[in-house]
């Protein structure tokens, strides 16, 4: 209630520790004080202000939905989908570094940067998927 100061930021600022994205401050119809903006900007809290509820609460979300797709978007490389190819033996062009063929899925989703690798030859690691083209086109992912 009233005004935003220095030591509301620094209270916020507590959560930068723990988990960064809940280091914010939901301000409705209330000032921010000019020290208390500069700080939350040094610091890295996130000062949300409106004087409609909804378009606070909207803003929210939004800021949140962009934090999760941001996490998501940056832990990509480590979630592996898995897909079960067939090599089409006439759709080999490149036997060498790149590996570049034809398959067929026959389960999963293919994905770039999804890893290959021979089950029936004891897992043996061939590399990962740099690009998948369908008719002539990339594309982020086959079925």
């Amino acid at each position: 209630i009233g005004p935003v100061h220095k030591k509301d930021v620094m209270r916020a600022s507590i959560m930068l520790e723990h988990k960064p994205e809940y280091a914010c401050i939901l301000a409705f119809d209330v000032k921010v004080a000019n020290d208390a903006g500069e700080l939350a900007e040094k610091m890295g809290v996130k000062i949300f202000t409106a004087d409609i509820i909804y378009h606070l609460f909207d803003a929210c979300v939004k800021y949140f939905a962009d934090v999760r797709a941001s996490k998501r978007a940056a832990s990509a490389d480590q979630a592996v989908f898995p897909a079960i190819l067939e090599i089409l033996p006439n759709n080999i062009f490149n036997t060498k570094n790149p590996i570049i063929m034809g398959v067929r899925i026959t389960d999963g989703v293919l994905k770039l940067g999804t890893p290959l690798c021979v089950p029936s030859k004891q897992a043996i690691y061939i590399g990962r998927v740099t690009s998948i083209q369908q008719n002539h086109t990339d594309v982020p992912m086959a079925k």
